[in-house]
């Protein structure tokens, strides 16, 4: 389900490949932190104190099973019994599970959910808070039932056949359809050809109680199934109530062999081309198959680490090959992946520029030639080595900032896969000794190794179109073959050993300081050159700052026909580089370097965010002194931006999800010229002028510009702010503010329907709701209960009473710029058919909330979820990075969590339905669906 995702192996037996009994293990020990332990009726537990988040607990349960062991009648029964599990069970009537943990601010969709693919079923119930023993013992209990005591109701049954339906429907998108064509030759003479896992509809439709039944009767079973608990929790404790609650499930007698299916091995090269009418680009996929090795040891995690070496490195140079040179490509890739449980794949990938797919798939090939005829170079070598493990460095500072969930799902990989799972000590020091062992010359044998001779599909996707141009398999054969044979010259690396700056920084000493209001411990400070700066030491995380910036303007100041350059003229600068070192040479440069940084311009404001170990604070101060005083702008970087556009729009320009979303667009902005849409028009109206020129016009004055650093600070941090921030260029008598174009859509309500060719008939529907009022603190709050009453509505209604949608989606904001607003938005997809009446129920149940209080349970409910989240996002730097930016940005107070609790505690029914009244009265209204032109049969 995963509200909303659901994810997807010699010789031809029984027609659907290879059944094996093969599993996988490890000669890796587990992490002594984890206790563990295998249940007499055969299913494992593991369970890991982790305080991050302080007093949560998530709680995982593995099956080992999948869409690859249903029977050609239960097409898509695994992910629909994953759907039922929500739907009653033995201890918990109807929705119960769901019920008792939204009372304790536990979301369905966000913290309660679930996913089904081809060889797994995982459920988890994540942050749950862990100081309230029943609900972890409830927990537990849910847990229970899901292993073998679902209630499997007639009614519920057919109740959630429509909805599998309108997730079936919403997922065949361009992609999709694309994937199931590939498929079939990826997956050639086995099962997982047959299995998306979404299903066969007319099954789905049809299929009697009994088949559904029988899969979970012998698949769910305690011998392939694992209970995960991580989280604030006393081990021993949960680990004596793990054994109490789920050593009573029966193991059936005679149980089925859990098989693996194998894909059957190929001479040579298979080869596929898929077409879709709205597909978006061409892309090139080689798969070189290779089976997972059974045995997780020291010896093959060394071996992955050279392979991965070898493609970090490969994939280093392919960048390096498009941003300075004249290509026939826009991206390309190289890496490993999970094609299935028992197959793995070394696969290169590239995106060719339109009618240019002879021409990037050579380029890719020569320039993966050349890697291998030559190999990598020590240097090469020498920089990937320092960037694997400052990440594990940093991973070992901040381990106590790893969410439980990270955890969990490792241990469900360990479960499943047997996936190593140590310590983070542990792997530091393993880590460390493997680097140091790994030479070059063992480097530049395992990337021959790569490629294989046999075992090689080639997929083909992209648009289908008339006057796109795909070439044949025997040339794509014909290409590898000559570039075997072509000469080649060695790699040849450029010098990045010059300094970041190499000006001489004269600095500016503090002129004046403040406290910040309502935050202890946070301070301001302005600078001579009239930069404030804002200052929050934390230890909320061991070893992280983080960033940000802002000044007033945007793009708001500019002229309407410039606002198109705008738009990428951030993105020109990061392709370009900064000070002496273009882009590629700037990530070598700071390869090894916990550092990020990421200037923008929006419509009101610009500014950057970014973050960065102690270590790495000055190289962030370097970077955002060259963002203001150096920036390249590189005209070839320009082009390649323009032809990536220009290649996008050619592919996609009248395809039924940008019609979509530029109708919305039009509505939203009232047709305003400020709100362009990408079409020919914008294209045309770039400049690469004018983009380098609104950069530097925006990004500049220090003067106009707060920063605010919040986290580890160390004790040379305002030192290194005087000689960094305090050499941008600045004049205090050149400070902006931004305009208000008035960027919103018309008064009353603008409505269009949209009829469109569809592959498979659905309707989308986007309705939001706009309203100017003054802004209070209660009002946000207010808005948001509302927001979150209405998408329950809409749940129980749309989606579980009517089988109409997947899911409804409504979402609320309320924005201080340029003036105080209130919006929300609600949409979803459904069969044509059905759009008018679900329609009908959102307005229905929008005028219920005027005119009727709703129930204080529901009220509470969110209230509870809002306050859980609040303590949760309190003990991040996240948090405060935010309301620091909003106090400045916004003239805004703080509220402690004294003000937050008391206001939201204060709100009542009475209040919604007030505001709700006033929110819906003539607010501005937009509304767009979009539905099929003609009635196709359910037919995949």
């Amino acid at each position: 389900m995963k509200l909303f995702q659901t994810q997807y192996l010699f010789l031809i037996l029984l027609c659907f490949g290879i059944k094996s009994n093969a599993q996988f293990s490890t000669t890796i020990p587990l992490s002594k932190e984890v206790a563990s332990g295998t249940l007499k009726n055969g299913m494992k537990y593991y369970v890991l104190h982790n305080e991050w988040p302080k007093d949560r607990v998530s709680f995982y349960f593995a099956q080992n099973v999948g869409a690859i062991l249903e029977n050609d009648d239960q097409n898509g029964l695994a992910h629909f019994l994953e759907h039922m599990a929500f739907n009653g069970t033995q201890n918990f009537e109807g929705k119960g599970i769901i019920d008792m943990l939204e009372k304790k601010g536990v979301r369905f969709g966000a913290d309660i959910n679930a996913y089904t693919a081809q060889d797994q079923t995982v459920y988890n119930l994540s942050n749950v808070p862990s100081t309230d023993d029943k609900l972890v013992d409830s927990c537990l209990l849910a847990l229970h039932d899901w292993s073998g005591f679902l209630s499997l109701k007639e009614a519920e049954i057919d109740a959630e056949r429509g909805v599998i339906r309108e997730e079936w429907r919403t997922r065949r998108d361009s992609d999709f359809r694309l994937r199931l064509e590939t498929d079939k030759t990826l997956f050639k003479g086995s099962k997982y050809a047959k299995r998306d896992v979404i299903g066969d509809l007319n099954i789905i439709n049809n299929f009697e109680y009994k088949v559904l039944r029988d899969y979970y009767k012998k698949w769910y079973r305690p011998d392939l199934q694992s209970v995960i608990v991580v989280g604030d929790i006393d081990v021993k404790q949960v680990e004596q109530k793990i054994i109490e609650i789920f050593s009573s499930v029966e193991m059936p007698k005679n149980p089925a062999e859990r098989y693996y299916v194998s894909i059957p091995k190929n001479k040579g090269i298979e080869y596929v081309l898929a077409k879709d009418k709205e597909a978006q680009e061409t892309a090139i996929v080689l798969y070189y198959k290779k089976d997972f090795d059974k045995v997780k040891n020291a010896a093959n995690i060394r071996k992955d680490l050279v392979d991965n070496l070898c493609t970090d490195m490969m994939n280093r140079r392919y960048q390096e090959f498009i941003q300075n040179n004249e290509t026939s490509v826009l991206k390309m890739a190289g890496g490993a992946s999970e094609v299935s449980r028992l197959t793995n794949s070394y696969s290169l990938y590239v995106v060719p520029k339109n009618n240019k797919t002879a021409a990037g798939f050579k380029e890719l090939m020569i320039e993966t030639e050349r890697a291998v005829r030559y190999g990598f170079t020590q240097k090469e070598l020498d920089r990937n080595k320092e960037g694997i493990l400052s990440y594990y460095e940093d991973l070992l500072q901040n381990k106590d900032k790893i969410n439980s969930d990270e955890f969990a799902e490792e241990l469900v990989n360990y479960f499943l896969k047997a996936v190593p799972f140590e310590s983070i000590e542990t792997q530091y020091e393993n880590i460390k000794k493997r680097l140091a062992s790994i030479t070059l010359s063992e480097i530049n044998e395992a990337v021959k190794k790569l490629q294989t001779a046999d075992n090689i599909v080639l997929t083909v996707t992209g648009p289908d179109k008339s006057d796109v141009i795909y070439p044949s398999k025997e040339e794509y054969l014909s290409i590898m073959a000559s570039v075997k044979k072509m000469p080649l010259e060695k790699y040849k690396e450029t010098d990045t050993d010059q300094p970041l700056i190499t000006a001489e920084l004269k600095g500016s000493k503090v002129s004046k300081e403040f406290n910040v209001d309502g935050i202890a411990g946070a301070k301001g400070y302005v600078l001579s050159n009239d930069a404030k700066i804002i200052l929050y030491p934390t230890t909320l995380a061991k070893d992280e700052i983080l960033f940000s910036a802002f000044s007033k303007g945007g793009s708001s100041i500019l002229k309407t026909e410039d606002i198109p350059s705008s738009q990428i003229a951030v993105g020109l600068v990061e392709s370009s580089g900064l000070g002496n070192l273009k882009n590629t040479d700037l990530q070598d440069k700071l390869n090894g370097k916990i550092v990020s940084l990421k200037p923008y311009i929006t419509e009101l404001t610009e500014g950057f965010k970014g973050s960065s170990n102690q270590k790495d604070l000055e190289t962030l101060l370097e970077l955002l002194y060259l963002y203001f005083e150096n920036p390249r702008f590189d005209k070839d970087s320009y082009a390649r931006m323009v032809t990536s556009l220009s290649n996008s729009l050619e592919n996609a320009a009248n395809t039924n999800p940008k019609v979509f979303q530029d109708t919305i667009s039009l509505l939203n902005s009232n047709r305003n010229k400020r709100v362009p849409l990408f079409n020919e028009p914008f294209i045309k109206q770039l400049s690469f002028e004018k983009a380098s020129e609104i950069y530097k016009n925006r990004i500049k004055n220090a003067a106009d510009f707060t920063f605010v650093f919040t986290g580890n600070l160390p004790e040379n941090t305002l030192l290194l702010l005087e000689k960094y921030i305090g050499s941008i260029s600045s004049d205090n008598s050149k400070t902006e503010n931004f305009v208000d174009n008035h960027i919103n859509p018309a008064d009353g309500i603008s409505k269009q329907v949209l009829i469109r060719e569809m592959n498979v008939p659905k309707a989308s529907v986007y309705i939001r709701f706009l309203k100017e009022f003054p802004y209070t603190y209660k009002n946000v709050f207010t808005l948001h209960i509302l927001s979150e009453i209405l998408s329950k509505k809409y749940l129980d209604l749309i989606r579980e009473e009517e089988g109409g949608s997947y899911g409804v989606n409504v979402s609320s904001g309320v924005s201080r710029l340029p003036s105080d607003e209130y919006s929300m938005t609600i949409n979803f997809d459904s069969d044509p058919e059905k759009e008018e009446k679900l329609t009908k129920i959102v307005y229905e149940q929008i005028e219920l909330m005027q005119q009727k209080e709703v129930k204080e349970e529901d009220v509470q409910s969110v209230k509870n979820t809002v306050l859980k989240s609040r303590a949760e996002k309190v003990l991040s730097n996240v948090f405060w990075l935010a309301n620091l930016n909003s106090m400045f940005l916004n003239n805004e107070e703080f509220k402690d969590d004294t003000i937050y609790k008391k206001t939201l505690n204060e709100i009542t029914p009475a209040d919604i339905k007030a505001f709700a009244k006033q929110f819906f009265t003539k607010p501005k209204t937009v509304e767009v669906i979009m539905k099929s032109k003609t009635q196709i049969t359910n037919a995949q």
